[in-house]
């Protein structure tokens, strides 16, 4: 294959990955302000927005089902263009020979700032850091990934049977029938998959593509000869899957010295103005359950305390009906000073953290939830909701709800914004559990299970 060729393939890469960014197409809501407005005229209003609405609808229909239909072509193309690209002998890497099982990392899409993302590129640097031959091959790479991190997946070159394999996995992927074959020591990393019903209603292909990520995770029970994830929720996700391999629980390696970085002095001195800053960080998906959020901030600005303000922070789409619905909700309760951040930079983040006094979270489905130890890093108490891997994450720190009812969540938020003695010792406790994640004690496990997998000393 020709090196223009195989420029062209990349740039066809990109511009999939940007289709799919931009697919979702909603149809526009035309909001009615009944203040000051008589009651006829508001009448009028509805119906004419019902009729509009009625006229409209087929055409939004149409294009919503063809914009669906180009994602999934997406994942198509990626898959066929991985298939044609993996069998060209010539385009193989060659690995430098060692004493030594070499180790490589398999991941569908190297994602920018992502959980996942994060952790292969840590892994990577943690191996290396032992002068471990490894490197990274993935389908699709994002564009702000620095140029060596990792390689396209269709270079993946010959392993030897001592050669590991960690294979990430956490969604629908295309390399999943290549990983299948490798003739080499098979690693999953599961990061677990969010269920397809916290997407049926807003995002018909999310929802396709985690229910066929589901049904490949269940098909590859026996294609591993071990599994490393990260959570022991997780763990007990794959054994109801059948996977009878040994299973080993490593948490994500974060590293902390990206959040020693100057955050944005900017985000500090806007939010630094003495009212309270109840913060959620994490992507804008159903399976988070933002309304939730939404509705527990509102109780308490409400009832308990009006100087406070919400800060959604994470990246969304604007026409995603999720993302509406959101702020139909708030518009529907009248909800104030509720603020959506967007997509933004690595030190506003920081910023927000800095700023933040009580980090609430709602989330139905994590298999870990790197936010939550993020906010503990931040010295930011967490008030959380009981469900998946979350008490494990927390495991006795921050204050888990084991309801979801606005009043209830409202009081665990009035107990840490308004008792300093509570508060204080939710913030030691946090400390302490943070040590369990420091980047040295989980390198230090993940070499131990590694060495293990690699036939340095007996598997037990």
């Amino acid at each position: 294959m020709t090196e223009h060729l195989r420029k062209d393939m990349e740039l066809l890469q990109d511009n999939l990955l940007e289709m799919q960014a931009l697919w979702d197409f909603s149809e526009p809501k035309v909001s009615v302000r009944q203040a000051g407005l008589k009651y006829p005229f508001v009448l009028c209003k509805k119906a004419a927005r019902r009729i509009i609405r009625w006229m409209l609808r087929p055409y939004f229909q149409q294009q919503a089902a063809f914009n669906g239909a180009a994602v999934r072509a997406v994942g198509d193309l990626l898959r066929i263009q991985h298939e044609m690209l993996i069998q060209e002998e010539t385009e193989k890497d060659i690995l430098p020979e060692t004493g030594e099982p070499r180790i490589i990392q398999v991941v569908a899409g190297l994602n920018y700032g992502d959980a996942v993302g994060n952790d292969v590129i840590a892994i990577k640097n943690a191996l290396k850091a032992k002068g471990i031959v490894t490197e990274i091959y993935a389908t699709t790479i994002h564009k702000k990934i620095p140029a060596g991190t990792a390689k396209y997946s269709y270079r993946m070159p010959q392993l030897k049977e001592d050669d590991v394999v960690i294979y990430h996995f956490a969604s629908a992927d295309p390399l999943a029938e290549t990983v299948k074959k490798l003739k080499c020591i098979k690693v999953l990393r599961y990061h677990n998959v969010t269920p397809p019903e916290f997407f049926q209603k807003y995002d018909r292909t999310a929802a396709h593509s985690t229910r066929l990520g589901l049904k490949q995770i269940r098909e590859m029970n026996q294609s591993f000869d071990y599994v490393m994830t990260v959570s022991e929720y997780n763990k007990k996700d794959l054994r109801r899957m059948g996977y009878h391999c040994p299973i080993f629980v490593v948490p994500i390696l974060i590293q902390f010295a990206d959040y020693a970085k100057k955050p944005s002095a900017k985000i500090i001195k806007k939010y630094r103005d003495g009212v309270k800053n109840i913060i959620f960080v994490g992507r804008i998906a159903p399976n988070k359950r933002i309304e939730d959020v939404i509705a527990a901030y509102h109780y308490y600005h409400k009832n308990i305390d009006a100087n406070t303000r919400l800060i959604v922070v994470g990246s969304h789409q604007e026409k995603s009906r999720y993302y509406g619905y959101l702020q139909s909700l708030i518009r529907k309760i009248k909800a104030e000073n509720v603020i959506f951040t967007g997509h933004i930079a690595f030190e506003e983040i920081l910023g927000y953290y800095k700023v933040a006094d009580v980090f609430l979270c709602m989330s139905e489905h994590e298999g870990f939830c790197v936010p939550l130890v993020e906010a503990m890093y931040f010295g930011v108490p967490v008030v959380a909701y009981a469900g998946t891997a979350v008490p494990e994450t927390l495991q006795g720190c921050g204050v888990l709800l084991e309801q979801k009812a606005p009043e209830y969540a409202a009081k665990a938020l009035k107990c840490v914004l308004q008792d300093e003695e509570k508060r204080s010792g939710i913030i030691q406790k946090e400390s302490k559990r943070l040590k369990d994640f420091a980047a040295e004690a989980v390198r230090a496990r993940m070499m131990e299970v590694l060495g293990e997998i690699a036939g340095k000393r007996d598997t037990k």
